[in-house]
């Protein structure tokens, strides 16, 4: 015959069970958040990408047009010839 586990080691085994089981949800919960934390930041990196893309990309869209401009042999505008903003 087999003997029953007695009362006691259940409770033990049960009780130690619990708490392993309470540091890896613990452990979990904490990745989570350090991976939340990392995207948050990978999400504002991205917009300043962006934001930086579009930048550029209005700059060497402005470059494209200085440059058909002379190929076509338009006189480009002096600079001197601008008005100030205020005016």
């Amino acid at each position: 015959m087999t003997e029953q586990p007695s009362l006691e080691s259940t409770e033990s085994t049960t009780a130690s069970c619990t708490a392993v089981w309470q540091q890896q949800w613990l452990a979990m919960q904490e990745a989570v958040m350090h991976l939340q934390h990392d995207q948050q930041q990978m999400h504002e990196v991205l917009l300043a990408q962006q934001e930086e893309i579009g930048r550029l990309n209005g700059m060497l869209a402005q470059v494209n047009g200085n440059m058909e401009r002379l190929l076509a042999g338009e006189e480009m505008p002096s600079l001197e010839d601008d008005k100030p903003p205020h005016y």
